[in-house]
C-alpha cells in the first residue's frame, strides 16, 4: 500500500456500504445545477459522484490517493479514475471549470498549511472564472453531545481511532464502555446511549449499523482501526468559516445539507 493510503485501501472492499454517507448523492443533487463542465472530483473514492455527474451529461474526471479505491471504481462502475495526490495533480493549468473536494479530503486534515497547498493547486487547475467547492462531514447535535461527553470530541478534535473501537463492542460491552468513559453508572450509561439513539439521525443510525456489520470480521477491524489516523478534526460552520478566514480564502456560500457542509470558495 502506497502514498499514505492504507486506511482507504483497507476500507475499499466495504466502501460500497458507506460511500453514500456524507457528501452523498442527495447533497450533490442540491448543487448539480451549479456545476460547470468539465468537473474534477478530488477524493473520488469508487466513483459514486463521478458517475452521478456523468449521468447528468457533465464531463467529469476523478482522482483518488488510494489505488484500491480506483480499482474498485473500475470493477464496480467501469470508471477510470486517476491515482494522484491533491497536492500535485497531473493536469494543465485552467483545465477544469469546477473542482469539487469530497468529504475525506480537506475535512480530514489538521495541518492548515497542507490545506492551503492543496487549494493553491486546485486554483491552478481550475479556470479563473470557474468554481471551487469543498465538503466537510457533519454530525447531529445529539452525536456531538455524546462524543463530547465521552471525551471523544474536544476543542474540534475527534479521537478517531478510539471512536472506531466502539464498533467492535456488543451491547453489554458498549454500556460498560460508555459508563467508563463518561464516569457514570451502567444505568446512567444506558440512558446516555438511549438518548443518543433516539435523537441521532436515521442517516447516522444506518452508518453505525453498516460499520458494525463489517467490523464483525475482527482481523479486518483491527487492521482498519490501526491504520486509521489517531485523531482528526471536526469543524462546525463557525470553525469552517474561521479556517478559511485564517487561510485568507473567501467563502462565497456555505450551505448545510442533511449530512455535510458544502462550501463554495473563491477561485
Amino acid at each position: 500500500m502506497t502514498n499514505g493510503s492504507e486506511f482507504w485501501d483497507l476500507l475499499a472492499p466495504h466502501h460500497a456500504a458507506l460511500e453514500d454517507s456524507y457528501l452523498d448523492l442527495r447533497s450533490i443533487r442540491q448543487i448539480a445545477g451549479e456545476l460547470e463542465a468539465p468537473v474534477l472530483v478530488v477524493g473520488a473514492g469508487q466513483g459514486l459522484i463521478v458517475a452521478e455527474l456523468k449521468s447528468r451529461g457533465l464531463v467529469c474526471d476523478g482522482i483518488d490517493l488510494s489505488p484500491e479505491m480506483i480499482r474498485y471504481a473500475k470493477s464496480r462502475r467501469g470508471i477510470s479514475l486517476i491515482e494522484a495526490n491533491a497536492r500535485s495533480m497531473p493536469f494543465g493549468d485552467a483545465r477544469y471549470r469546477t473542482i469539487l473536494y469530497a468529504t475525506g479530503v480537506l475535512d480530514f486534515m489538521t495541518d492548515e498549511g497542507e490545506i492551503a497547498t492543496i487549494l493553491k493547486e486546485g486554483r491552478r487547475v481550475v479556470h479563473s472564472s470557474g468554481k471551487m467547492f469543498a465538503a466537510f462531514y457533519k454530525v447531529s447535535r445529539a452525536l456531538e453531545e455524546f462524543m463530547t461527553r465521552l471525551g471523544l470530541l474536544r476543542d474540534g478534535v475527534v479521537e478517531f481511532r478510539q471512536s472506531l473501537e466502539s464498533y467492535l463492542l456488543n451491547p453489554a460491552q458498549m454500556v460498560t464502555w460508555v459508563a467508563e468513559r463518561a464516569s457514570v453508572s451502567r444505568w446512567a450509561a444506558l440512558g446516555v446511549l438511549l438518548r443518543m439513539s433516539m435523537l441521532s439521525t436515521w442517516h447516522e443510525k444506518a452508518i453505525t449499523f453498516r460499520m458494525q456489520k463489517f467490523c464483525k470480521d475482527k482481523d479486518f477491524a483491527r487492521a482498519f482501526i490501526n491504520a486509521a489516523p489517531e485523531r482528526q478534526p471536526y469543524r462546525n460552520e463557525a470553525a469552517i468559516r474561521a479556517l478559511f478566514q485564517r487561510l485568507g480564502i473567501s467563502v462565497r456560500t456555505l450551505r448545510m445539507t442533511h449530512s455535510c457542509y458544502l462550501v463554495q470558495l473563491s477561485s
